[in-house]
């Protein structure tokens, strides 16, 4: 009755056309009709077939967009080349297939496929009621057979997918190509999530439910899929939760990071939490941290501004510089400088040149350095304390803390090098200058200093400006007002477990980091740590640990006959030892003031022999 004349007309290439399609849990239902002026409708031809066992299984959004395709096959000669109405009863595809609209990155493959089909159409897609929808609804529910050439085709597309899930199972388990199948069939959640995408899931969410693990994968119900077996989110499977586990160890192999780990599974894998996951194992993974790189740098933590001149010093060495040693110090209050040459290095040689500076300015109440030998020996650290000059010292092999001399060194190198007088000689043009600018809080050092303004060649020139102290204070301390960047705020304290930078002998399998455990702070940047499970203490910025997230089993080591705490006791001295190592006089050392460090070997100029 549905194809005889009574009820059926003829095709008119004047009147507006449009396809209506359906499908239910046995078959699919397309009808290509016409509308008319009065707004009423007339079918041209209907078409129905069965679903395939494979077809069965598709989600309820993929049955109808399964419908449209086959519809748009089926009256591809009516359809091809000019304006149409397509109508649907199923909402979200007027998204996934609207002619204006991109198609999702994460639809599955088949609709990703189907949606590339269907740009060679005109059209405009329509939503209708299924209570409207009845033509279409009833072809549908009464399909007349299957149609092999259509299913053929169709399964051929998803050979691919079956491929992927092959070769994932092998992955997981070599001996068994099915092990993806097999599990996924095992995990009660997707069974209930597989069952929910074929059939449709529950139209609201119900209190009881709210723990219900497969609640997780509503959000995402549009973009699941079943496909032999196992569940697909868009082109990536759902992984069951009992081999999770080994598709982490499949991700992490390579120790390539986590987010090389994250943008690796996107194209593979998925399942609730899975970033969470990978961000775990790589925080976890001793391998990735031992050899990791050092972490970002904490935000600067300027020194306190001194309330006066000559409060607080810094000294350093420029070592071998010129044919000399030189030792410099500059005032944190005024950076005042003072620089001497020298050949020793000695403490004795040290204390002789700083009593030079401090009998024209008197002791200082706080005296920063570095770790060398001069400073850490007993005689310097004496000498400190017979004077009450307190004695600060940062981190081993971290020269930030002593900043405002290393950038003395770095400007007085600079200053020699473009000079073309001797070495002395520069050294007396560089303290004049340098003395005499005004620095970033607009005065001089000679000025804060001296509380006058030192007279240099310039000041020929021009009369001497009026001294004034007001302002000063506030000038300095715009100063301090540093931009906060990108820093590593990390806070430890004592007992927590680290990473520390090692500094000792490298060989080939010496890793780059040490598991460490927080032992003592030293003021707010610089902490002792002890390399466990029974090695030494050191001490360390926090610019050189890194947190480490500890399992019991790190705590408590099995018995290792050669632990890396052992190979690394004697290759690094303690920097933390109450009695520093008394350093040597110049004299008995292989070089000093009467035996240079250079070379004394002859050289004769080279001697060309020409033909």
């Amino acid at each position: 009755m549905l194809s005889s004349n009574n009820v059926l007309t003829h095709f008119d290439q004047t009147l507006p056309v449009g396809i209506a399609c359906d499908a239910s849990y046995v078959g699919i239902g397309a009808v290509l009709f016409h509308r008319y002026p009065d707004g009423s409708e007339r079918p041209i031809a209907n078409a129905s077939k069965t679903l395939t066992d494979s077809q069965r299984n598709y989600s309820q959004i993929q049955k109808k967009a399964l419908a449209i395709v086959y519809a748009l096959k089926k009256f591809y000669q009516y359809l091809f080349g000019r304006k149409f109405i397509l109508m649907t009863d199923h909402k979200p595809l007027l998204s996934l297939f609207g002619p204006n609209k991109a198609t999702p990155a994460l639809a599955a493959n088949r609709l990703a496929r189907w949606a590339l089909f269907l740009n060679q159409f005109s059209y405009d897609i329509v939503y209708r009621k299924t209570s409207e929808h009845q033509n279409t609804d009833v072809l549908s529910r009464l399909p007349v057979g299957q149609d092999p050439v259509f299913d053929g085709k169709e399964s051929a597309h998803d050979v691919d997918t079956v491929c992927n899930i092959r070769t994932l199972s092998l992955q997981v388990q070599p001996s068994d190509s099915y092990s993806l199948q097999k599990e996924t069939a095992k995990d009660p959640t997707l069974t209930k999530v597989m069952r929910y995408t074929r059939e449709g899931w529950p139209a609201k969410f119900r209190v009881e439910d709210i723990n219900d693990p497969a609640e997780s994968f509503r959000k995402i119900k549009e973009s699941l899929s079943t496909c032999y077996g196992c569940l697909l989110y868009g082109s990536r499977a759902v992984i069951p939760e009992s081999i999770r586990p080994k598709v982490l160890k499949l991700l992490h192999e390579g120790h390539l990071g986590m987010q090389r780990m994250k943008q690796l599974a996107r194209t593979a894998v998925y399942w609730p939490n899975i970033d969470r996951d990978i961000v775990d194992l790589c925080r976890k993974c001793n391998t990735c941290a031992v050899y990791q790189n050092a972490p970002s740098k904490v935000a600067l933590h300027p020194w306190m501004s001194p309330e006066k001149p000559w409060s607080r010093l810094h000294v350093d060495h420029a070592i071998n510089f010129m044919g000399y040693n030189w030792l410099l110090l500059i005032d944190a209050y005024s950076k005042y400088p003072c620089i001497h040459p020298t050949q020793s290095i000695s403490a004795k040689t040290t204390i002789d040149l700083l009593e030079n500076d401090f009998s024209h300015f008197g002791y200082p109440h706080t005296l920063v350095t570095d770790n060398a030998p001069t400073f850490m020996s007993e005689q310097f650290q004496n000498y400190c304390k017979e004077r009450g000059i307190v004695h600060v010292t940062g981190a081993p092999y971290h020269p930030a803390t002593n900043g405002a001399a290393e950038r003395l060194v770095q400007t007085f190198k600079q200053a020699l090098r473009k000079s073309s007088s001797p070495p002395k000689e520069a050294l007396l043009e560089f303290l004049m200058q340098y003395r005499r600018t005004p620095a970033g809080s607009g005065y001089s050092p000679s000025e804060l200093s001296n509380h006058r303004q030192m007279r240099t060649k310039i000041d020929a020139l021009l009369p001497s400006p009026a001294h004034t102290t007001q302002g000063i204070q506030s000038k300095i301390a715009t100063k301090s007002q540093f931009l906060v960047r990108r820093a590593n705020v990390y806070s430890y304290k004592v007992g927590d477990p680290c990473y520390v930078l090692y500094f000792g002998p490298r060989h080939n399998q010496q890793p780059r980091w040490v598991a460490a455990k927080v032992i003592k702070r030293h003021g707010c940047r610089s902490v002792e740590v002890r390399v466990i499970p029974r090695g030494p203490i050191w001490r360390r910025h926090i610019e050189q640990l890194r947190p480490r997230y500890a399992t019991e089993e790190d705590e408590n080591p099995a018995d290792d006959p050669n632990p890396v705490s052992e190979r690394i006791n004697e290759e690094i001295p303690d920097t933390t030892q109450s009695s520093p190592p008394k350093v040597a006089d110049p004299e008995h050392l292989e070089y000093g003031p009467g035996n240079p460090r250079r070379s004394k070997r002859q050289r004769k100029p080279r001697q060309l022999l020409c033909c």
